[in-house]
């Protein structure tokens, strides 16, 4: 076999591999609101009047999200960084941006504990307005703030 043959079919195994563990990260906090918000779309699909099941069911997953706040939300970010000082903050950032490029090349399935890289990013524009008084971030802003690669 050519050895650039052998290179290029490596470089697509390696390629592959790194989707597939993509494709299947489960976050634990996302998987626990998953779990609760189920709980609770079931009970308050219980007691909705609404005639209609559609209705009802987007009545539920509203209150749930309410009650139980996705990651990426305002909600979540408030609770879970509102508190952050700037160093830790910075860390936090920085773990944030590793994970989001994790998620890259991530399968549109869906599955409990599933996160997106739009989720992951909404949390660092948050804790970098709020808690690092950065002006109109984005994640290269991020990547940039973290001296992360900007790939």
């Amino acid at each position: 076999m050519k050895p650039h043959i052998l290179i290029v079919s490596l470089s697509m195994i390696l390629l592959s591999a790194n989707a597939v563990a993509a494709s299947n990260y489960i976050d634990p906090a996302q998987k626990e609101i998953d779990q609760k918000h189920k709980a609770l779309v079931a009970k308050y699909k219980k007691s909705c009047t609404a005639n209609n099941k559609v209705s009802c069911l987007l009545e539920a997953k509203s209150k749930a999200s309410d009650e139980v706040p996705n990651r990426g939300s305002v909600s979540y970010s408030k609770s879970q960084y509102g508190s952050l000082n700037k160093a830790q903050a910075k860390n936090k950032v920085k773990e944030l941006v590793a994970l989001y490029d994790k998620l890259d090349g991530q399968s549109s399935a869906s599955w409990d504990g599933k996160i997106t890289q739009r989720q992951i990013e909404s949390e660092i524009k948050w804790i970098m307005s709020y808690r690092l008084d950065q002006s109109m971030p984005d994640i290269y802003t991020a990547k940039m703030y973290v001296g992360a690669s900007l790939n």
